[in-house]
């Protein structure tokens, strides 16, 4: 499956839905979707891999890269719909302790604008 991934603005939340794989190749693509999002201000961030099957390293870091950056600007970063395998990726690596990984997108929209 080919990456794509898709931006959208909600007001208090930014959306980014990614498809595909999440891999070296992808990720500047996958920064340059993060990066975008950033520019909306101090809204939540929500990266939903539902539709993702696999996340490399360098995936990962984007995501902790952009949650860095946003500290202190919002609600904070969040990820929704990871697949168990790559659920497992941010549970090996401890990251889950840093970005919270929520079963649905409605979860992790309440979760951040609830705790702002």
């Amino acid at each position: 499956m080919d990456y794509a991934a898709e931006v959208a603005d909600y007001g208090r939340y930014v959306l980014i839905n990614v498809h595909g794989e999440l891999d070296v190749v992808s990720e500047p693509r996958f920064r340059e979707a993060l990066l975008e999002s950033i520019g909306f201000g101090d809204r939540a961030l929500i990266v939903n891999l539902r539709d993702v099957r696999f996340c490399a390293a360098a995936g990962l870091n984007s995501i902790v890269t952009t949650q860095k950056m946003t500290r202190g600007l919002g609600p904070g970063v969040a990820v929704a719909g990871a697949i168990p395998r790559v659920r497992k990726a941010f549970e090996i690596t401890r990251l889950d302790r840093v970005i919270p990984l929520y079963d649905t997108v409605p979860e992790a929209v309440r979760a951040l604008l609830d705790s702002a």
